[in-house]
Parts: C-alpha cells; sequence; structure tokens
C-alpha cells in the first residue's frame, strides 16, 4: 500500500510538520509479485517480546534495536524476511532479506516518480505539509 510506505519512509518524524519535496523527488514507486510463497518471521504480537522488545521499541525512531533483532532473524532463521506492523496505520508490512531474491519477480510498474499532488494528498493523511524545497 503506497500510503503505508509513505508512511514508514517520509512521515518518521512525527514533530516534523513538513515533507519535502526533495525527499520525495529521491524516491520512486515500484511493484514486485512473488513466485514463491514467503517464509516471513511474524515480529508481531509475541513475537515482538520474544526479542526483548516492546512495541514501544519498534514503533520509536532509534532502530539499532530494531537492526539488531533483523540481524539476528537473518542469521538464525530460514526466513525470507520480516512481517510487522507499521507505526503509522496498523497496516502490515514486509522487509525483506536480501536471500528473498529468487522469490519476486519485477511487474510492469516500476520506477513511478510520486508527483506533487500525490506527495500533498498522502502528506495530509500523515497530517503533514508538502513543502517546495
Amino acid at each position: 500500500m503506497l500510503e503505508t510506505a509513505f508512511g514508514e519512509t517520509l512521515a518518521r518524524t512525527p514533530e516534523t510538520p513538513y515533507i519535502l519535496s526533495s525527499g520525495i523527488e529521491a524516491r520512486v514507486r515500484s511493484a514486485f509479485e512473488t513466485t514463491r510463497a514467503l517464509r516471513l518471521y511474524p515480529l508481531i504480537a509475541a513475537g515482538v517480546s520474544a526479542h526483548g522488545l516492546s512495541l514501544t521499541d519498534l514503533h520509536g525512531i532509534d532502530y539499532l534495536r530494531c537492526w539488531r533483532v533483523s540481524a539476528e532473524i537473518h542469521a538464525t532463521t530460514v526466513a525470507d524476511g520480516i512481517l510487522y506492523t507499521s507505526r503509522f496505520d496498523n497496516h502490515r508490512c514486509v522487509a525483506l532479506f536480501d536471500r528473498a531474491a529468487d522469490a519476486i519477480a519485477e511487474t510492469t510498474t516500476k520506477a513511478i516518480a510520486i508527483g506533487a499532488a500525490e506527495a500533498t494528498v498522502l502528506a495530509r493523511h500523515y497530517g503533514k505539509i508538502f513543502a517546495e524545497s
């Protein structure tokens, strides 16, 4: 979902009221499809606590603990990636590890820029203001 991806990458700091056009211009969106079932490690519900984390840790600004847990999951499981909950809208998100490369294929939706009008709508969705920079 584009809204969730936008929030996870561009609306990460609640205290910042603006999303700058330079941040939008540095990104494009693409879609892919899976070619086999993905093995996702559930870093949701009890899976969070099992790693000594709380939802507060996962939804905070400091990503160091999350990165350590991701590295641990990568090193100790055969998971293709992690299933987690977005900090912004409670939608499920997936972070794929490099070993999932054989499980995904490109679609015709690739490298599509997000225009100013769409960025304005997405920014408003998160209570932000889109600003030209």
